[in-house]
């Protein structure tokens, strides 16, 4: 009982906000790919911030309606395409494939934005994290451009493929995680500092 209570405090205790993580993500799906839909292969990743987010945490209800929802639309995108494997519940039964929702416009603009955020928004950034699952220091940086409103595309290089071939060509020997490519510049590991710097120079 005390090990599970442990493990417990522990999963939840990351002090990331995944709730957060998971929009920046879809954001920036939706920026990239504005007629994308839910069985996009990048959704796993909003699934999965989704389900860390804590049992008692005030963004719980919305995730799990976000997450309701992706999963809805993959499994009725499933069915259409292989009908003979799956099998929709009668709750989704003859209801159209829903449509990620797009509520991210460029004239929606924070009430109150940090100083990295504004840089952000003044900037033409391009920012993508190549990433593990396992890796700790992915999890700070991650965390660190969610928190900042920084937008930005994450790779696993161990489950996208392309990923990891856009991470070989641009880490030039480097063979560790995470490497974070900030308007072509590659950042070895998470260096806040020579990422802020690389931002101050975008936005000059």
């Amino acid at each position: 009982m005390l090990l599970a209570i442990l493990l417990l405090a522990s999963a939840c205790g990351d002090g990331v906000d995944h709730y957060a993580a998971a929009v920046a993500i879809e954001r920036e799906l939706l920026r990239e790919t504005p007629e994308v839909d839910y069985e996009h292969h990048r959704y796993v990743l909003v699934l999965r911030e989704l389900n860390r987010v804590p049992l008692r945490d005030g963004k719980r209800d919305e995730a799990d309606a976000m997450a309701q929802r992706i999963m809805d639309g993959r499994r009725i995108a499933l069915t259409e395409s292989m009908p003979q494997v799956d099998h929709l519940p009668s709750r989704l039964a003859g209801k159209e494939k829903p449509r990620p929702v797009r509520p991210y416009s460029a004239a929606a603009a924070p009430t109150q934005v940090s100083a990295p955020t504004a840089r952000a928004e003044v900037a033409d950034l391009d920012i993508t994290l190549y990433s593990t699952s396992w890796c700790g220091y992915c999890r700070k940086a991650r965390a660190w451009f969610t928190q900042e409103g920084i937008p930005f595309v994450e790779k696993d290089i161990e489950k996208d493929p392309d990923g990891a071939a856009e991470y070989r060509a641009k880490a030039n020997g480097y063979g560790g995680v995470p490497l974070i490519d900030v308007n072509g510049t590659a950042v070895r590991g998470f260096d806040q500092r020579a990422i802020e710097t690389l931002i101050a120079r975008a936005g000059e």
